[in-house]
């Protein structure tokens, strides 16, 4: 049987020739708070036709790098064009899954955040999209807000709007790196929290286990202040697929990478990943626009 074709790539442009109890940072900030839904009613600012950069933000093991490998197929299956970019100091997972990802050259924070300057610079200059998988051990983002005045309203002034995605498990040791970020003053009108219905107990009402976070007092000032939270599904076979390196669309395909000795996922978890596809579709169509 002739092999299914496989998704295009990445179109990028070269830019160079266990529940943790409080996290210090985030507990002088908590304050208890009735237990509160994960949606809110306002609408999302619309970002459609418009360039961005989108940073995707968090501590480890949250999910930053699934939600991440689903937009890009996203925006490929739009036709757009955007520079991706994994700048982890340890782990770059996303040049697994996609070629053409921009990497710093080094694995040196300080070199990281250099980089980091420098893609947000050119893509102010050309008026380009971004997706950046910042990693859970990024500092970059951080000291790049931390040395700019106001880097939402230089981005905005640009034409380049900024988007923060912070994927959320029910650890409240997730919530630190928004907490940072937030007090720094990094707060772009297109703010999403993902709250990562795979890192949950699945035996577990979601609002039920996610519960210390939808009381905290740093996800409600985010929430009061516009940011926007969506759910993301379980993926139940989220395992078969990472394994084989493979898109979410390979593996609901059934396609195998070219020069790869694996077999094809089986019919009914292709099923698994074409249901949550469709899932994450409409979990995430309020925000479409701020993918690029």
């Amino acid at each position: 049987m002739a092999q299914k074709p496989q998704p295009k790539q990445a179109e990028v442009v070269n830019l160079f020739g266990d529940d943790v109890t409080e996290e210090v940072s985030v507990a002088r900030r908590s304050r208890a708070a009735p237990a509160a839904a994960a949606t809110i009613s306002t609408a999302p600012v619309d970002l459609t036709d418009q360039p961005k950069i989108v940073f995707v933000a968090g501590l480890g093991a949250t999910g930053k790098t699934t939600w991440v490998r689903w937009a890009v197929g996203e925006i490929l299956a739009r036709g757009a064009e955007a520079r991706l970019a994994a700048i982890d100091p340890e782990n770059r997972e996303l040049p697994d899954y996609y070629a053409g990802v921009l990497e710093p050259p080094t694995h040196d924070p300080a070199g990281i955040a250099q980089w980091l300057k420098s893609l947000v610079e050119v893509s102010l200059r050309e008026k380009a999209s971004a997706l950046v998988d910042t990693g859970g051990g990024d500092a970059a983002l951080g000291t790049l807000v931390a040395r700019t005045e106001n880097l939402v309203k230089v981005m905005e002034d640009e034409g380049v709007n900024p988007v923060v995605v912070y994927p959320l498990s029910p650890r409240i040791a997730d919530l630190s790196v928004m907490a940072a970020l937030e007090d720094a003053g990094f707060r772009p009108r297109a703010t999403l929290i993902v709250l990562n219905e795979g890192r949950a107990d699945p035996t577990v009402p979601r609002d039920h286990a996610f519960r210390s976070i939808l009381r905290h007092s740093v996800y409600r000032a985010a929430l009061d202040r516009g940011a926007f939270p969506v759910w993301m599904p379980r993926l139940y076979v989220a395992k078969e697929v990472e394994d084989r390196r493979i898109t979410f669309q390979q593996a609901r395909d059934g396609v195998v990478p070219e020069g790869r000795k694996m077999l094809p996922l089986g019919v009914l978890d292709r099923s698994s990943v074409h249901h949550w596809l469709r899932q994450m579709a409409t979990a995430f169509e309020p925000v479409a626009s701020w993918l690029p």
